[in-house]
């Protein structure tokens, strides 16, 4: 067998590989044997706290021993790439064997995977080890049912490292705690409620919280309701109170060990069958079918319109005579306050300007999403009428709604004193500037004469700020800001990370979600000021003012507006209450 040198090892065949390396089947000259070596990409060799880390980490996983924990012979360094040594296993890998059947794997197999994976977890976390890469790809199965997981002494570097590709990411993100995403600490629960995100999978042959994007896929961990099992099959009801425990949304709440998981799922396998409750989507659907009810659940509203972008908006189930009856989920008395020419033809024509994530922005399917966008969609429904989104540059919203071209803008646009000079705005969160750096830099906006800095066109930075604080620079004898000016915030966000920026200004809810789905790429470069109102901006005596003033009002009483809020992770500019005309400064 041909095979390429690496060390005293001989790599034969790839068999695997990932955002973390490559797997190999090779021969080490050594020990005589044949193993699987595990090979890191060249740059983690490079990080000085990686390599300490993961040294520490392998010794610690080495000593391990479990048999469903798949034993690691040794680790180091060989040519600049770091490698671990493990036993070969012939088996197959679950995440595989899910893609490929693509439907459940069966009550019987699921529980049985569970209490293997849950007898090795156990014993890693007695001696203060805790995975953080639980999913089915980490997950091997052996012709006859044995089962092993992989990756300790990886999985906890990798999870604070970041990982390389979105896909990778949304692999990982699939089976993520909440707690993972607000900084909260992580421990042996945080492995629980991701084998309870697998035992879901296997049960149902889908994941928990099923997306296209990174937004929405931290959405459902953090703020969706808890999926059932009975919801895909009824005779899967045993398990919804195993689910619902091990996924819970705060640790204390869950199972404390891996093993009161696999407990718990054994006697739901064995509980007598019994007829599910019925699917909780049927009941949102019938609900929509009541005129004038309000949606209070919005969390799931939430995640609905997430997942169905703008197209659960693209048709109008009334003919606009003023006999016909409301669409669903109108509020009567508010949407009588619609100009008769804007409620004449059924929809709202809106502006809008992206990407600029996470308040407007298109996901992976070409749907328009966002907090902006979900606000905007529910406040559409109390209205009575479809959201008609046209994506246009930005600096052409203002003069657009001037002229009657739209009805109103929907574009993060800040309410300041100059605009209502033109507009009218009805403000709807609160957001301020914030900067990003990479880390081991050491610079802010107070400290940013000769930087070059990344800033999107036509924002507040780019023609306000930035040109504000480089004429200060050059009136203290320093050198200017060199302002970068980009299309897109994702053309600043990504050139940021390449380095080709030393920083970048934004505001700061897109800072923000910049800086957390960046994984650690990129970090707060001070606090957040300039503190300012967002606002819809709807033409002066245009009528449309007071109800979209009245629609976010009630969307705050029945707790929507909170809901979409926290989904979308701004809901700290959340406002009490809407004004027409809040400019600040």
């Amino acid at each position: 067998m041909n095979a390429t040198p690496f060390g005293h090892y001989r790599l034969q065949k790839l068999i695997g590989q990932g955002g973390m390396g490559e797997v190999y089947q090779a021969y080490d000259t050594k020990t005589d044997r044949v193993v699987a070596l595990k090979v890191l990409p060249h740059h983690m060799a490079q990080d000085e706290t990686f390599k300490a880390r993961f040294r520490r980490e392998s010794q610690a996983a080495a000593g391990l021993n479990d048999p469903h924990i798949v034993p690691i012979h040794g680790y180091g360094e060989i040519d600049g790439r770091l490698y671990l040594d493990m036993r070969l296993i012939e088996g197959r890998n679950l995440g595989t064997m899910l893609q490929e059947t693509d439907k459940p794997l069966g009550a019987p197999f699921a529980v049985m995977i569970v209490e293997q994976v849950a007898n090795g977890l156990d014993a890693a976390h007695r001696l203060g080890l805790i995975h953080r890469d639980i999913k089915p790809s980490n997950i091997l199965i052996t012709d006859r049912d044995f089962v092993y997981l992989i990756d300790f002494g990886l999985a906890r570097t990798a999870g604070e490292k970041g990982l390389t590709t979105a896909g990778s990411t949304l692999g990982t993100l699939a089976y993520m705690a909440p707690e993972r995403f607000e900084g909260g600490e992580v421990d042996a629960r945080s492995d629980i409620y991701a084998l309870t995100c697998v035992l879901y999978e296997c049960l149902t042959g889908a994941r928990p919280y099923p997306a296209e994007s990174l937004e929405q896929q931290i959405a459902g961990h953090m703020v969706s309701p808890i999926p059932q099992p009975s919801e895909v099959d009824s005779r899967l009801a045993a398990f919804d109170e195993v689910i619902a425990k091990g996924m819970a949304k705060k640790p204390a709440q869950r199972y404390q060990t891996a093993g009161e998981l696999a407990e718990a799922a054994k006697r739901a396998l064995n509980a007598p069958a019994r007829r599910g409750s019925g699917s909780r989507h049927a009941a949102v659907r019938s609900e929509r079918k009541r005129p004038g009810k309000p949606l209070i659940a919005a969390a799931v509203a939430a995640v609905v319109l997430a997942a169905a972008g703008i197209g659960v908006w693209q048709w109008a189930p009334w003919n606009g005579d003023a006999d016909s009856a409301l669409p669903a989920g109108a509020v009567p008395e508010v949407a009588a306050t619609v100009p008769a020419e804007v409620r004449d033809t059924g929809r709202l024509v809106i502006g809008v300007n992206v990407p600029y994530a996470p308040m407007e922005f298109k996901n992976a399917d070409g749907q328009l999403v966002g907090f902006d966008v979900e606000l905007m969609n529910a406040i559409s429904r109390v209205l009575g009428l479809v959201p008609d989104y046209r994506d246009t540059p930005f600096e052409t919203i203002l003069p657009a709604v001037v002229d009657g071209t739209y009805d109103l803008g929907m574009s993060s646009v800040t309410d300041t004193r100059e605009r209502e000079e033109l507009v009218d705005f009805v403000t709807y969160l609160e957001a301020g500037t914030q900067w990003a750096r990479r880390p081991g830099t050491a610079l802010g906006p107070n400290a940013a004469c000769g930087l070059r800095v990344g800033v999107a066109e036509g924002t507040l930075q780019a023609t306000e700020e930035l040109p504000a604080k480089s004429d200060q620079c050059t009136a203290a004898g320093m050198p200017a800001i060199e302002m970068v000016v980009h299309k897109s915030q994702d053309e600043v966000t990504a050139a940021l990370i390449r380095g080709e920026v030393d920083a970048m200004s934004a505001d700061s809810p897109v800072t923000g979600f910049a800086i957390k789905l960046s994984r650690g790429d990129l970090v707060p470069a001070g606090d957040v000021f300039d503190t300012a109102p967002y606002g819809w901006p709807v033409a002066k005596d245009s009528g449309m003012a007071e109800p979209l003033q009245r629609a976010l009002e009630h969307l705050m009483e029945t707790g929507e507006y909170r809901a979409i809020a926290t989904m979308w992770g701004v809901e700290r500019g959340m406002i009490d209450a809407p004004a027409i005309n809040g400019a600040t400064r």
